[in-house]
This record gives structure tokens, C-alpha cells and sequence, in this order.
């Protein structure tokens, strides 16, 4: 890219960058806030206009903004200028979000699939409902994809053992059929990436993200980025061992948190029983929840257990990574507010002395959480400098 073309573009991005995280703007004030000449801030906003990006709004003005330039107009983000589209690949369903420009959800939907389906065979799947999607075809800029497994930073699935996936370049199928930039994101991460996107203002500190449902993932976010670890593997804390021994996790050990901490588990607490995971009812957090709420002895039995063993694994991120919140999002969501309430008090007392208890939160993106953070991580990518090449 030539330099001319470069510093635009550049200000283009640091432009709708402003816009998503202030509102509208005038004219005035994005030329201070960029350092650029009126004639300068002109043309790029009126090649936006142009192109659908942003949009022109009256404002009602006040003594507080009398801003020279064209009083009266501000400077928006124009919604419907350009979509980004998520997907899920979770078990046995996809979840698919697609996120305007100024990151407002204008569609979800989900299907199932036969979880004994190849890679290549989900993958045409999703091609087939990008397609279905005409009323968005020509503003659809990019796409993310997630799964519940061990993902490169090249797209490159290491590992999914629920779905039987093994060394699988899900990336390249996807730019084999489908021709947008596509993100390819563990769900852990994409989920703990849409809870913050939801927000546009900029957060500082440290947040941890816990997914909890047929599996435990987990993601951190450091200052708005994700920590993903030296090869984009990090932050598996489904895998902490919390106990000596235990149910056999899908990683081949004995002991991890996730085999304690997930659908599967609750259950167990709450029937005194095990199951096939295949048995394991979707329904039960509600069931649980209800129960809870009638004073049942069995819901009170296996909130506590699981807050328990949750406990123990926190209590080791909270002392290593000192985060500022921490959040539990996931298929377990009509639980997660007992949960909290029953881990706050040990983890507080069982943190090494002097640090503070980070606040406990649940997620309420919901269902969609991962198929929106795909979006998100997309969406991201229109206002991010950090991934341009700024070689020259």
C-alpha cells in the first residue's frame, strides 16, 4: 500500500473508531481528534458518505457544543453500511450472528448438525446459510468462526475432541468455499471478546472469561486484547487439575477442572448418578434453577458441589493473573447467579493475602454469546490498527 494510500487509510479506521466509541461527532471535532485540515477531514467523510459508512444527523445543539464547521450536523456511523457474520460450530449446532456496522445484532439463528459430520461437510453447511443471506450479500465485509477446541493463530484446529476433529486447517476449507477474511477463534475466547465488544468504551485491566457447558474454557483479556499465549493455545483453564483423580477428561488426564465444572457434572450432583455425556439433558441449569428456587434439596446439593470445585480453580487464575472481573458465561447461564453467590465468600478467603477479590459476573449475551463474539472479532478488525502492515 503507498503511503498516501496508507496514512488514509489509517485515518479512515481511527475515524470509525471515534464514531463507534463517542457517537456522532461533528465534523470539527473529528478533524481536532484526528490532527487533520478541514479540507482533509471533507473528503474522507464525504467518501464515506459515499460509500454507506457513516451517515449525516442533525444534532440539537447546546450552549456546551457550538462547534465551528457545518453547525448542527454530526457525523454517525451508518448501521446498515456493512455487516460482519459469526458462526458457532458447537455440538450437534450452529449458531450464526451477524453484527452491523456500529456492532448492533441484526440476526441470529441456529441449526443443528450431525456431529459425525466431516469438517469439509459443516463447512458447506455454513456456506450454504452465508448464501441464504441475499438481503446482505454486498455488505457483508468478513466472517468469524469458532469452536470448542485448541485453535492456532493461523486458523489451524490442533484439536476438537468432542466433535472427533484432529488436526484440521478449518481455515483453509473455509477460504475454499467462502470468499470473505474469516477470523477462525476458539469459543472461549470469541465468547469473552463479544461480552467486552458489547461495550465500546475502551477497558483497562484484566478480565477473565469462563464458558462454562458440555466443556469449561476460558479466556483473559488484557487491556481489550486477548492473551492467547505463544501460539494462540493459552488460557485453557478447563484443564487446571483440581483433584487427584476424577472422571477421565476428553485431554486424556484424570483430575482437570472441566470434568467437574460443566453439564455433565451437574447432573451428577444433582442425581447422584453418572451419565453418558450423550444423555445429558440441555434443560437441566433450568431445571436446577427452578428447583433451587422451591428450596430442593438435590438443586441445592449440586450448585453447591459445582461452586465448590469451580472454587478450586479459581482461587489459582485469580492468584496468577489478579484480575479485575471475573466472568462466567456459557449453556449453564441459569445457574451462574447461584454459582456466584456461593464462590464469592471461599475465593475471597482462600486468595493469597493483600490482592483483591475481582468482581464475580455473570455474561448475559446468552445462547448466541459465541456466534456474536465471531462477528465481534470480524467487526474488530474495521477499526483495529494493530493488524496493518505499517512497513513502508
Amino acid at each position: 500500500m503507498a503511503n498516501q494510500s496508507l496514512v488514509r487509510h489509517i485515518n479512515e479506521r481511527r475515524l470509525l473508531g471515534i464514531l463507534r466509541v463517542s457517537g456522532p461527532v461533528s465534523r470539527a471535532e473529528l478533524a481536532r481528534r484526528l490532527s487533520l485540515t478541514r479540507a482533509s477531514i471533507t473528503g474522507m467523510i464525504d467518501d464515506l458518505l459515499a460509500r454507506g459508512m457513516v451517515s449525516e444527523r442533525a444534532r440539537e445543539d447546546s450552549p456546551e457544543r457550538r462547534d465551528v464547521g457545518r453547525p448542527g450536523i454530526d457525523i454517525a456511523l451508518e448501521p446498515k453500511g456493512a455487516y460482519f457474520f459469526g458462526v458457532e460450530i458447537g455440538v450437534g449446532v450452529l449458531r450464526f450472528a451477524l453484527l452491523d456496522l456500529a456492532a448492533g445484532v441484526a440476526e441470529t439463528d441456529e441449526m443443528p448438525f450431525d456431529r459425525g459430520l466431516a469438517p469439509d461437510q459443516v463447512v458447506a453447511l455454513v456456506a450454504d446459510k452465508l448464501a441464504s443471506l441475499t438481503l446482505y450479500r454486498d455488505t457483508i465485509r468478513a466472517m468469524g468462526v469458532t469452536v470448542p477446541g485448541l485453535v492456532r493463530r493461523d486458523g489451524h484446529v490442533i484439536n476438537l475432541p468432542i466433535l472427533g476433529w484432529k488436526d484440521v486447517n478449518l481455515g483453509a476449507l473455509i477460504a475454499a468455499r467462502i470468499d470473505l477474511p474469516c477470523h477462525v477463534e476458539n469459543n472461549a475466547n470469541a465468547a469473552a471478546f463479544g461480552h467486552i465488544y458489547s461495550d465500546p468504551r475502551p477497558h483497562h485491566g484484566v478480565v477473565v472469561y469462563l464458558k462454562i457447558g458440555t466443556g469449561c474454557g476460558g479466556a483473559v483479556i488484557i487491556d481489550d486484547k486477548l492473551l492467547r499465549g505463544g501460539n494462540g493455545l493459552g488460557t485453557e483453564f478447563g484443564h487446571l487439575r483440581i483433584a487427584a483423580d476424577g472422571p477421565l477428561c476428553s485431554c486424556g488426564q484424570r483430575g482437570c477442572m472441566e470434568t467437574f465444572v460443566n453439564l455433565k457434572a451437574l447432573q451428577r450432583y444433582a442425581t447422584n448418578q453418572d451419565v453418558d455425556e450423550a444423555a445429558t439433558d440441555p434443560q437441566l441449569p433450568a431445571q436446577v434453577a427452578a428447583g433451587l428456587a422451591k428450596g430442593d434439596p438435590d438443586a441445592e446439593r449440586a450448585v453447591t458441589t459445582l461452586a465448590g470445585h469451580l472454587t478450586e480453580g479459581l482461587v489459582d487464575i485469580t492468584n496468577i493473573f489478579d484480575p479485575d472481573e471475573v466472568v462466567l458465561g456459557g449453556a449453564m447461564l441459569p445457574v451462574l447467579d447461584a454459582v456466584v453467590e456461593r464462590v464469592a465468600g471461599p475465593l475471597g478467603r482462600r486468595m493469597v493475602p493483600g490482592m483483591s477479590l475481582p468482581l464475580l459476573t455473570v455474561s448475559r449475551i446468552g445462547a448466541f454469546e459465541c456466534a456474536i463474539g465471531a462477528a465481534a472479532l470480524a467487526h474488530h478488525e474495521e477499526f483495529d490498527l494493530s493488524n496493518l502492515d505499517l512497513r513502508t
